[in-house]
């Protein structure tokens, strides 16, 4: 079963490409976790679904959200506390 993670983001986010560079590195070890992408400014009904007030935005598959920038070993150790409440 994949878990999906959703990374919100915009264009005009100076701190965002280097957030997905970061989350593409640590999803790319982890077998049943996939990112999505979403662009804010294409897809504002998402947005809105999901009540995104700021990018870039993380979402993971509890709702547990992680806004604004971050380090690897911080998403790592979020992440890493994620999946160990899941099993």
């Amino acid at each position: 079963m994949s878990l999906k993670i959703l990374f919100f983001t915009s264009p005009t986010c100076s701190w965002c490409p280097y957030l997905e560079g970061v989350l593409r590195h640590i999803i790319k070890e982890i077998d049943h976790l996939e990112l999505e992408i979403i662009d804010v400014t294409k897809d504002i009904s998402r947005a809105g679904e999901y009540e995104i007030v700021a990018i870039p935005t993380i979402v993971l598959p509890n709702n547990q959200r992680i806004i604004g920038s971050a380090d690897e070993t911080f998403l790592r150790k979020q992440l890493d506390f994620f999946l160990t409440l899941g099993s």
